[in-house]
C-alpha cells in the first residue's frame, strides 16, 4: 500500500463522461480504464487495477509498452528530482517518461543494441 500522489486531487475532481466509464482502447485490444474506479480511495492497491491501451510507434523493440504506463506510474510514486530505476530498459520508454515529468532516471540493459535504441530516444525528446 502506497498512498496515492498529489495528482489524484485535481485529476479526480472534474470527471469527464468518458472517465465515468470503461473506454476502451482504439485498437481494439481488451484493454480500457475507468478513472471513476479511483474515486474516494487514499491508498494504492494491487487490486486497484490499471487498464492501459497497447498501442505503441515502436516497433524496434519486441516487448514495447505505451509510455503512458510508466508515466502514470512515475506522477502516482514520485515527485520531481527523484530518481526512477529501470533494472530492464529495453527501448527506454520509462526513462523517456522519467525526463518528460523532470524526474532523474537509471536504466540497465544488457544489450548493446537496446541501449542505442534508448539513447536515440532519450536524444530525440527535450
Amino acid at each position: 500500500m502506497v498512498p496515492m500522489g498529489e495528482w489524484a486531487k485535481a485529476r479526480l475532481r472534474n470527471l469527464s463522461e468518458t472517465d465515468k466509464r470503461r473506454d476502451d482502447s482504439k485498437v481494439k485490444s481488451g484493454f480500457g480504464k475507468n478513472v471513476s474506479n479511483w474515486l474516494n480511495r487514499t491508498m494504492a492497491y494491487p487490486s486497484n487495477v490499471l487498464h492501459v491501451a497497447s498501442e505503441t510507434s515502436n516497433k524496434n523493440h519486441s516487448a514495447v509498452f505505451p509510455i503512458s504506463l510508466p508515466r502514470w506510474f512515475i506522477m502516482l510514486f514520485s515527485k520531481k528530482s527523484d530518481l526512477i530505476l529501470d533494472p530492464f530498459l529495453g527501448s527506454g520508454t520509462t526513462a523517456l517518461a522519467a525526463k518528460m515529468l523532470k524526474r532523474h532516471y537509471v536504466g540497465i540493459e544488457s544489450k548493446t543494441q537496446f541501449v542505442s535504441l534508448a539513447r536515440k530516444a532519450l536524444s530525440e525528446k527535450p
